[in-house]
């Protein structure tokens, strides 16, 4: 299969749709840098958005390249069922708004690194703020290089010039607006996102002839039975339980400290605003997490059907090549303009994140009484030099970046989650066992990831390469490290850790809404150390030979 069979044979119809939404992302992004005015505009949308825009916009930002393109082609590869994927995925806001999200709200935090400072302070801060950076840059890379193969089938261009035309498009728009026009803008990308993929999937499940073609999500159940003659396994378990475990620890935990989304739920005009979030984010997260399995399996049917084996590089392409096959020209156009719209959209959240880490959290922190101006000032530095940095590593990327989301996700799980989750809700958690806590099992994760030390990696084959694995470990030890050394803490540091103790108390006090301070809400110890004995067997399960 020759790229001549996944590019659309009239470039212009491609060139145009493109054009047109990206004109109208510029045309939204400026309209709201007028608006622009604060820090707080331009970080968190002046705490102004309301419940359904914030929903579409946090789905949108959720989303990724990967959503039409990376999990459709692992779905036709390794036939895996990514549905269980998507269900906990689905997971991460409820428990983001349930577990942090309100309280973080209450305190008027900017992130969830402004939170770490002022719970923990700044040394904390400062190791916090290096593992986010770290993370959105893993993350957003991976959405650059989906991007610019995206530029490349759109344009038939090399992938060098796809990805400056690409990083230079979409930085531009992004600084200009910042979060209040990247939040309008998300909110339109999620929209077009659900009508490019739903839409010309039920065309090409009804041309299939499957009579559930008008409910997409459900409607390929038609072909189960024929596709279960040629591939028997498809809806096998084909790892150890440890892996499926291993999602969850990795992809629900850490989607709990990711930035982008812990931004959505501050932009919100109240706490009510941000809890109404929850249930429209799962209706569309829902409906694009089981179109995506739909598509996958309807790629899966369609090749067995006609006896192909598709490469990897053709297998990125499935959503497209079933699009080609079935759909005409522009419907195709359409789908390439929602796969940008996936990719655009969580980029800019992960740039809003970066810039308000840099911006606000480090150049905040470093020189408190910086002059308003100034530091809107360094955060649309922020916001472009993020694109740069992004561009400039994209263009030779290291090998681990075909797996770099997955990795991001259980660096999240393992070095940002456990700090600021118990940070939220016990006042024995202190600055001794955060920093240490976090320092440890960050570099545990690191360590043992299969592009560090190869031969220490957990896992073997696939399930090494992709990474997450190593969270069976790290996150366990995130959380136990931190309840003990906490602890231990008390006693080693006598008036000094009864001192933080303290003012931890008032702070957890406020955060939760609490009028009164009431030492015994917050400050017992006996559900860490439970805590820290479930965490036990899993991480010695997961140290155990796989």
């Amino acid at each position: 299969m020759t790229p001549a069979d996944w590019q659309l044979q009239n470039i212009w119809l491609g060139m145009g749709i493109t054009l047109a939404v990206f004109a109208m992302y510029y045309a939204v992004a400026l309209i709201n840098n007028k608006k622009t005015e604060n820090a707080t505009d331009l970080y968190l949308a002046g705490r102004s958005v309301g419940p359904v825009v914030n929903s579409l916009a946090a789905s949108s930002t959720w989303m990724s390249v990967a959503t039409f393109l990376g999990v459709v082609a692992l779905i036709q590869q390794l036939h895996l069922p990514f549905v269980y994927m998507w269900i906990q995925l689905i997971l991460s806001v409820p428990l983001l708004v349930m577990l942090y999200g309100a309280s973080l709200y209450r305190m008027e935090v900017f992130t969830s690194v402004h939170f770490v400072q002022l719970r923990y302070g700044r040394n904390t801060a400062f190791l916090a703020a290096g593992w986010m950076l770290l993370i959105m840059l893993m993350y957003m890379i991976g959405q650059f290089i989906g991007i610019a193969k995206v530029f490349e089938v759109l344009l038939g261009l090399p992938y060098t010039p796809s990805l400056i035309l690409s990083a230079l498009v979409i930085t531009g728009y992004i600084t200009i607006g910042g979060m209040k026009g990247a939040t309008y803008n998300d909110a339109i990308q999620m929209v077009i996102m659900m009508v490019a993929l739903l839409v010309p999937l039920a065309a090409i499940l009804k041309a299939m002839g499957i009579s559930g073609y008008w409910f997409p999500p459900l409607g390929y159940g038609d072909m189960t039975d024929v596709l279960l003659d040629r591939i028997p396994t498809f809806f096998d378990l084909k790892y150890e339980p440890r892996f499926y475990l291993s999602l969850f620890v990795a992809l629900t935990i850490g989607t709990l400290g990711l930035p982008q989304l812990a931004q959505r739920v501050l932009t919100s005009e109240s706490i009510k605003s941000a809890r109404i979030v929850v249930p429209w984010f799962c209706l569309w997260v829902g409906l694009m997490f089981l179109g995506t399995y739909a598509m996958g399996f309807a790629g899966v049917f369609h090749f067995a059907s006609i006896g192909q084996e598709l490469t990897p590089e053709a297998a990125d392409k499935t959503t497209l090549l079933l699009n080609l096959a079935y759909n005409p020209d522009w419907v195709s156009a359409f789908v390439i303009a929602g796969v940008l719209a996936a990719g655009v959209s969580t980029i800019a959240g992960l740039m809003i994140g970066v810039a308000t880490v840099v911006g606000h959290d480090i150049v905040g922190v470093l020189k408190p009484h910086l002059p308003e101006k100034k530091q809107l000032r360094y955060g649309y530095f922020a916001l472009a030099g993020t694109g740069v940095v992004s561009l400039l590593v994209s263009l030779n990327p290291p090998v681990f970046l075909i797996t770099s989301i997955f990795w991001a996700f259980g660096l999240c799980a393992t070095a940002i989650t456990p700090m600021v989750v118990l940070g939220v809700w016990s006042t024995r958690i202190n600055v001794w066992g955060a920093f240490t806590g976090s320092l440890v099992s960050g570099v545990v994760y690191i360590l043992l990831s299969p592009y560090v030390l190869p031969q220490m990696s957990v896992g073997a084959g696939l399930v090494a390469k992709l990474g997450f694995s190593t969270s069976l470990i790290s996150v366990p030890t995130g959380f136990i490290v931190t309840i003990l050394v906490s602890l231990a803490a008390e006693t080693l540091n006598g008036d000094a850790a009864n001192q933080e103790r303290g003012r931890a108390q008032e702070l957890v006090e406020k955060m939760h809404g609490w009028a009164d301070v009431t030492r015994a809400r917050y400050d017992g110890s006996q559900w860490l150390l439970v805590l820290a004995a479930l965490w036990l067997p899993i991480l010695l399960w997961g140290l155990a030979p796989w």
